[in-house]
């Protein structure tokens, strides 16, 4: 479980034999990541697609819209804060177990306590309180993981292992309204289900998975306040990372406008019952694993093969345009599934070429990668909270329940998200 530590300047990693890049991953190891992976986003992504709009559904039927926009942007804020600081604590964590493994296994106990809350709460404060202590768990947990990645994965093997990891989302996502639709009769079981799963399929990772320990001699430790200095980054310094954070940015402010309001969209602009909803979406979503399989896995082993980033990053935008475009005039729930599959297909193929592109322009990932993963965390977990801030404005638009408005946005957005990554000098 733990290796010993060797004796380090600080802040460096050094694989074994002296090599600046790390050696190529076993199957083994790709197969309990992606596992683990698949489990975390279980428990990302349930709550906000169908568990907390259930829950506030019940809760404060008249206020549902303002309350989910309070609820999930408070939590994402904290869990933005909290990743960016464990990230960091991370890179200077110098425990026998590893810099990664102690604060996944710190997280799980959190997040299984905040999923407990959650469940049990009969006011919206207490949502939010629940909500945001699983954050707190989520983060620590996804700090860890995503910095195994820039780690221990090289970059010949970074589109195949993040194509797979893309792929896992959408899994998550369409097993989320799955789960949801047996279990929603009982709060306490939407929420804990998911992370209960999710703290299963971490545990091979903290079993079994290598991360080897860091020791920092004496002379070179640093205190606490240079640690934190180091929170932030100048996009001036490093345009490519700048340019790569807001093409994340902007395609998730822009899947942020779908998830988070597609229920809503379902059942107060079309008019289906809230019991028709769930089997609608998850229909939709088991679909649609065909489309992000496609997008996720076939476009992550060609980014690799073709070493091309860019041009599977402008496809991702254009398919999202065409998708929100179909979604935005339609009338009854095909045409939303079939404007939903060809945004899949673009959510699988950005998903998968997005985290190998981060992983080749993130700097000095060997003693800072912890900090950077969850700094492009940040650009994941913003829209998160900005679009239930910003979609209620929208769609007051013309006098409300403007969700034509709201897609169309939501394609703009996309597009400017893909244009993005023109300027990235680092890959092609």
């Amino acid at each position: 479980m733990s290796h010993p530590p060797a004796e380090l300047p600080a802040r460096a990693v050094v694989p074994e034999g002296g090599s600046d890049a790390p050696a190529p991953v076993s199957r083994r190891f790709i197969t309990l990541y992606v596992i683990a992976y698949l489990g975390l986003y279980l428990a990302v992504l349930t709550p906000l697609l169908v568990s907390l709009a259930i829950r506030l559904e019940d809760i404060d039927p008249d206020g549902k819209t303002r309350s989910l926009g309070l609820v999930v942007g408070a939590g994402t804020l904290v869990s933005i804060v909290a990743g960016v600081v464990i990230g960091v604590l991370s890179d200077h964590t110098t425990a026998r177990l590893g810099r990664r493994r102690p604060w996944i296994i710190a997280g799980i106990p959190v997040l299984l306590a905040g999923s407990v809350v959650t469940g049990l709460a009969s006011s919206v404060g207490m949502v939010l309180v629940g909500f945001v202590i699983g954050q707190l768990g989520l983060s620590s947990i996804m700090t860890g993981m995503q910095a195994l990645l820039p780690d221990q994965v090289p970059e010949q093997q970074r589109g195949k292992v993040s194509g797979l990891l893309g792929f896992t989302a959408q899994i998550a996502g369409v097993a989320g309204f799955q789960l949801a639709e047996p279990l929603k009769s009982s709060g306490l079981l939407l929420f804990l289900v998911p992370a209960a799963l999710a703290s299963l399929a971490l545990l091979p990772v903290v079993f079994l998975l290598p991360d080897p320990a860091v020791r920092v001699a004496g002379k070179d430790r640093q205190s606490f306040a240079a640690v934190f200095r180091g929170l932030t980054f100048n996009p001036r310094r490093h345009p490519d990372l700048g340019w790569t954070w807001a093409g994340r940015f902007l395609i998730q402010l822009s899947l942020m406008f779908l998830s988070t309001y597609q229920l809503y969209f379902l059942t107060d602009h079309l008019g289906y019952k809230l019991s028709e909803v769930t089997g609608l979406l998850a229909l939709s979503g088991g679909i649609g694993l065909l489309m992000t399989s496609a997008g996720a896995v076939i476009s992550g082993i060609l980014s690799d093969r073709l070493l091309r980033r860019k041009p599977f990053i402008y496809a991702a935008a254009a398919a999202f345009a065409v998708g929100f475009a179909i979604v935005a005039t339609a009338p009854s729930f095909p045409q939303v599934m079939i404007g939903s599959q060809i945004i899949l297909l673009g959510a699988g193929v950005f998903g998968a070429v997005d985290i190998a592109l981060v992983t080749d322009v993130i700097p000095n990932r060997e003693t800072e990668g912890a900090k950077y993963m969850s700094v492009f965390g940040i650009a994941s977990a913003l829209p998160q909270s900005l679009a239930p801030l910003m979609a209620p404005f929208i769609l007051a638009i013309g006098g409300g329940d403007n969700y034509t408005l709201l897609f169309l946005t939501a394609a703009g957005v996309a597009v400017a998200g893909g244009l993005t990554v023109r300027p990235v000098r680092g890959v092609r």
